[in-house]
């Protein structure tokens, strides 16, 4: 029976959907493979809600209203930085601060400014005030370097006001130097932005520079956001994805002193499926193949071939997918329709995300028929319920499919390590293979279990 969740028009939700950036638009070179957008929300494991990945084409922030100020970031990145990180003889998060002043200066200029909310800025703001509390003015000179052509970089150096006459002049020097340079580089070569030789050159100078006066000052070269950040986050670290102090949270893999997350309540119900998906071959037939024993004869042709002249039908393909539609997975009518042709109109198709301590999964299409559009808007933001989604998966029929990022949580959207270990037996215990999209799902049932791109 549908439930009345769905009686709600599709136009009045807030889904992901409606806050997706398209960052194909704006790369600088034409790509035929189309980005994949992770939805950061409610994800405290990661170092901040904002990261490009341009050599694998993925990119993370907040699907939320109120968060364009991360997506124009993320774009500024996809337009200019470069597509591979270069190896270099210091720490990549100096230049990874510096590359972020230098797209927000590029987006400052282009009057598309990355302007923080009060909420956001007083986020930022806090989190200098600990890089401070913790001595740790190396991580606090990069935020603030990161910070220039934000609103949040007054804030960020607001925080100094406190601190000795040597502190400030140090961190409003280097500040002030890379500004100038960003600035001045941009200036000569006429363009939005400095080259990224420039971004190269200013880090490589920083990290020379900036240590010995540390030291020679008292403070010790500290560092407490996390190396893996390096050339893909936001050195800022702000916004609606959860408590992403750098470094200040628990990592998303350690065991250690890290309690069990226990998974959502999950609650299954059918939409209504009122429409039949158009097959070329019949809803529930197969592709006809020739054989050499049947009844009745229909090729005559290859008997002087290989004899085979009667025609069998191949039984249904078939098939179970599930679809975490918590982030940047949003399906479609389109999308139904290519996996029920790819398995022959049999597969049986759910979806499935949670909010707080609660999910749903919604079965959304079988036996050639699917939802209508309005029943295919997320049930929440989070993941919640994959632990026991995968478990209803794991009792359909094959091949399982399961379209996922692979990131699983369970109440309030959070992850342990337990409950990544348990999701992951299941998914190897029921011989489940985890697709990044829907394409992929609907190559692999048209091909067979024979598929090896598996995850």
């Amino acid at each position: 029976m549908r439930s009345e969740i769905y009686t709600t028009p599709l136009a009045f939700r807030s889904v992901p959907a409606h806050h997706m950036p398209y960052p194909e638009l704006v790369e600088p070179l034409p790509n035929p493979e189309p980005y994949s957008i992770i939805d950061t929300v409610g994800k405290p494991w990661l170092p901040t809600n904002g990261m490009t990945n341009l050599k694998d084409r993925k990119l993370l922030v907040p699907l939320v209203e109120g968060a364009r100020s991360v997506a124009l970031h993320e774009l500024g990145h996809v337009k200019w930085s470069p597509k591979r990180v270069p190896r270099v003889d210091f720490d990549l998060r100096y230049l990874m601060a510096v590359e972020d002043a230098r797209v927000n200066l590029g987006l400052l200029w282009t009057e598309l400014p990355v302007f923080l909310t009060a909420s956001e800025i007083e986020q930022v703001a806090e989190l200098a005030r600990a890089d401070l509390a913790d001595r740790d003015l190396l991580a606090f000179v990069l935020r603030a370097i990161a910070a220039q052509g934000t609103n949040a970089e007054e804030a960020v150096l607001r925080e100094l006001a406190g601190q000795t006459r040597t502190v400030r002049d140090l961190a409003y020097r280097h500040v002030r130097r890379v500004r100038i340079a960003l600035l001045r580089a941009r200036r000569l070569r006429r363009s939005p932005v400095a080259s990224f030789r420039v971004s190269r050159r200013l880090a490589a100078e920083l990290a020379r520079e900036i240590e010995p006066e540390l030291e020679l000052i008292g403070f010790p070269r500290r560092l407490s956001f996390p190396l893996q950040l390096a050339g893909a986050g936001c050195c800022l670290g702000h916004g609606h994805a959860g408590p992403h102090a750098l470094g200040r949270g628990e990592g998303k893999g350690s065991d250690e002193g890290t309690p069990d997350i226990p998974a959502g309540e999950l609650s299954i119900v059918e939409a209504a499926l009122p429409h039949p998906t158009p097959l070329p071959r019949g809803p529930s037939r197969g592709r006809a193949r020739a054989t050499n024993e049947g009844s009745l004869a229909r090729y005559l042709h290859r008997w002087p071939l290989d004899r085979a002249i009667f025609r069998r039908r191949s039984h249904a393909r078939g098939g179970t997918v599930l679809i975490d539609t918590s982030g940047s997975m949003c399906l479609d009518v389109a999308g139904i329709d290519a996996i029920l042709r790819a398995s022959s109109g049999a597969a049986l198709v759910a979806i499935y995300s949670g909010t707080d301590a609660a999910g749903q999964l919604r079965i959304v299409a079988r036996d050639g028929r699917r939802a209508d559009a309005r029943d295919l808007a997320p049930f929440g933001r989070g993941n919640i319920v994959d632990e026991p989604a995968l478990a209803w998966l794991a009792h359909q029929g094959t091949p399982r499919l399961w379209i996922s990022d692979g990131s699983v949580t369970g109440v309030g959207d959070n992850c342990s390590p337990a409950l990544a270990r348990r999701c992951k037996e299941i998914v190897k215990r029921a011989g489940i293979h985890r697709v990044k999209t829907v394409a992929e799902a609907a190559a692999f049932l048209a091909r067979g279990a024979r598929h090896a791109g598996v995850a």
